[in-house]
């Protein structure tokens, strides 16, 4: 599991993330774009530093590799990015559900997300195994492969909603493109600075420090 300033910073992340979606559901019954971007800023900003204080640490310490460290990178990320599909899934369900603001494509897209955040996170605990043993290296390659994809799908992803205008649109699903645009910006950092922690680990695992 991650370490203990990990853990207060998630947390932290957590009630950030709790305290933006009222703030989100007024800016929808205000049709207030301003507002919006605040509420979902607010916890990506929360989010980005929890994510740096999992992986900094991990890549500065020159004696952690996969062996010392391999559970503590895959937890951490791996929660940080159940976090984000369950925050994006709240926020899409809460501002629909519960804002004048109609689009018949947001349960569908908030169950979606709900799914991603529960197969991140059992994915994780298949991955990793048994709490009390060491993560196989096969487990560690595997989150490490999750996290490429999932860094791929998300870009490309970000690549089509800015490339194809939608951010611009005077319909109602101008709230749910503020929930993609900050989610999936969130995600690919999540994504980015895993793989860079996990390279740094595999690293240090085939050359030993003296």
């Amino acid at each position: 599991m991650p370490g203990t300033h990990a853990n207060r910073m998630l947390a932290a992340a957590a009630i950030a993330g709790i305290a933006s979606i009222p703030v989100a559901v007024a800016a929808a019954g205000q049709r207030s774009a301003p507002l919006m971007a605040l509420a979902v800023g607010f916890f990506a900003v929360a989010i980005i530093i929890a994510l740096l204080g999992t992986n900094l640490p991990l890549q500065r310490n020159a004696r952690a590799d996969l062996d010392s460290a391999g559970r503590v990178w895959g937890w951490g990320n791996s929660l940080l990015a159940t976090l984000a599909y369950g925050w994006g899934a709240a926020a899409m369900l809460a501002v629909y559900g519960l804002s004048a603001l109609s689009w018949r494509h947001w349960w569908q897209y908030g169950a979606g997300m709900i799914l991603f955040a529960t197969l991140a996170y059992f994915c994780a605990r298949y991955a990793l195994g048994d709490r009390h043993m060491q993560p196989t290296r096969a487990g560690l390659r595997m989150l490490a492969a999750m996290a490429f994809a999932q860094a791929a799908f998300v870009i490309g992803g970000l690549a089509y909603l800015i490339g194809s205008g939608a951010l611009d649109t005077p319909k109602d699903d101008w709230a749910a493109n503020h929930i993609f645009l900050t989610g999936g910006i969130i995600l690919a950092l999540i994504s980015t600075v895993s793989l860079l922690t996990y390279g740094k680990l595999a690293a240090r695992s085939a050359t030993p420090v003296t």
